[in-house]
């Protein structure tokens, strides 16, 4: 089995842009994508791996590459799951920096990710939305 650790990092590098197929693990068709902080009238929660792989590629047509920064990765009491803390940046499609700070609480069931919840501040994503 892989080290959780290094999948929660390469997990990080594939699943803003919504990038399935390059994460070295696999991701569950159960998988659960939570997102409690996001501005009004977003969804919160979506449920099924092609259904939030579409919701988060939908939402990478809209600005360049999410690149973290400051990544620290901690295990937890619960050994399949990993709590990370990071800056996010990236520029939106019309020019607007985007710059926001995440805390995320991934699960993973050996080598398959299977539920990703993410804390971000919603008014850094609506100023950059304009």
């Amino acid at each position: 089995m892989t080290d959780i650790v290094e999948l929660m990092r390469a997990w990080m590098d594939c699943f803003g842009e919504g990038d399935f197929d390059s994460f070295p693990g696999t991701v569950s068709p159960d998988f659960v994508l939570r997102l409690p902080f996001v501005p009004a009238g977003v969804p919160t929660e979506f449920r099924g791996r092609e259904v939030a792989r579409a919701a988060l590629a939908g939402s990478a047509q809209g600005r360049s590459r999410l690149c973290f920064s400051n990544v620290r990765i901690l295990r937890t009491e619960d050994p399949e799951l990993v709590l990370a803390t990071a800056d996010g940046e990236a520029t939106m499609a019309g020019g607007k920096p985007y710059r926001n700070s995440y805390c995320i609480l991934t699960r993973f069931r050996g080598d398959e990710v299977v539920e990703h919840t993410e804390y971000l501040n919603p008014l850094a994503v609506m100023a950059a939305m304009g």
